[in-house]
């Protein structure tokens, strides 16, 4: 379950019931902006693609830093590959 609060998003991973939740994860605006995306169905490549736009970063460090936020929130257990 996931809600926007004065422009971070705060994301509530539910687990069997509410009884279960194991933390509450906030993102500063630019893992906001992405989390948008991923729920919004964005691949990887969206959002490597909007932080380059964003940021005027390279495609090679747009990437790495996706692969990275990507990688964290499957560790976090908010994502899953489907």
């Amino acid at each position: 379950m996931s809600r926007v609060v004065a422009g971070e998003a705060i994301v509530v991973p539910v687990r069997r019931g509410a009884a279960d939740m194991d933390s509450i994860y906030t993102f500063n605006n630019t893992g906001s902006m992405l989390w948008s995306l991923i729920e919004n169905g964005g691949s990887a490549g969206d959002l490597a693609a909007r932080l380059e736009s964003e940021y005027g970063i390279s495609p090679e460090q747009a990437a790495a830093d996706t692969d990275q936020f990507v990688q964290e929130l499957r560790d976090a257990g908010l994502i899953e590959l489907t």
